[in-house]
């Protein structure tokens, strides 16, 4: 990694080929499972904004064209070029519209969509705090009244307390090496992740924020987002602090804003 690289923040260049292989069983199909129980609940708010449904951190656009299936409007944004370029070769019809963005300034009139979806833990990134009350806000805002935003982030409790140190696999014919642990003063899960070996050895960082749900639930109060539901993981369980995978919760815009 050159010195560039190291003074970027880590998601400026994770998100391209290696993190793709890395995680090959993030595809079409389980996309196409948990797409289908997200509109369940988000379709009756989509129509609240003429925008329909905005899939923030969209990445490759899986989620995004599986939405676009039932004829709302679907936009998805996301930071890297790399993973816009493929959503955008994706051929299906009809096509959800890809933006490249920073979720910290969304590009998008106020109260543009009716439902905003962000899937996989993309929040708490950032290495200030208030940037994610900040996100939050700027969700808030293109969110239209009696609109909803639906979060999807680990279950934080569930991941320290089966925090795995260390790994090593093969991923691709190649020897991947990956550290984890847990910043207590930072409070953030760190992930090095180091993808083959000797001189071509290309090394990554993840590093994440861990927020709990009073946390979250406190944060999306505070952008005026009601939590009406908790739920455990995309089969619609609801949420168990020890057991559950995922914390993923419902939050409605106010009706006047």
């Amino acid at each position: 990694m050159n010195a560039d690289a190291e003074r970027d923040p880590w998601y400026a260049s994770w998100f391209g080929e290696e993190y793709l292989a890395l995680y090959p069983d993030r595809d079409d199909l389980e996309a196409q499972r948990q797409a289908e129980f997200v509109f369940g609940l988000l379709a009756p708010y989509a129509a609240k904004g003429r925008g329909g449904i905005l899939d923030l951190a969209c990445g490759t656009g899986r989620h995004a064209v599986v939405l676009a299936r039932w004829g709302t409007p679907v936009t998805g944004v996301d930071l890297s070029a790399h993973l816009l370029a493929r959503a955008r070769a994706r051929k299906n019809a009809p096509a959800p519209g890809f933006v490249r963005a920073d979720m910290l300034h969304l590009p998008f009139a106020r109260d543009a969509f009716g439902a905003v979806v962000n899937f996989f833990t993309s929040f708490g990134y950032f290495d200030d705090p208030a940037d994610d009350v900040r996100v939050i806000a700027e969700i808030a805002r293109v969110v239209a009244p009696g609109g909803a935003f639906l979060s999807d982030v680990f279950n934080a409790a569930r991941v320290l307390s089966t925090l795995v140190s260390r790994e090593e696999k093969t991923v691709a014919g190649e020897r991947v090496s990956i550290r984890r642990g847990y910043d207590a003063a930072t409070r953030r899960v760190e992930k090095r992740i180091t993808m083959g070996t000797g001189p071509g050895a290309r090394s990554f960082r993840e590093s994440v924020r861990v927020y709990h749900r009073d946390e979250l639930e406190a944060l999306h109060r505070s952008a005026g987002l009601r939590v009406t539901a908790a739920f455990g993981d995309f089969d619609g369980s609801p949420f168990d602090v020890r057991r559950s995978p995922r914390l993923i919760l419902l939050g409605v815009a106010g009706g006047s804003k």
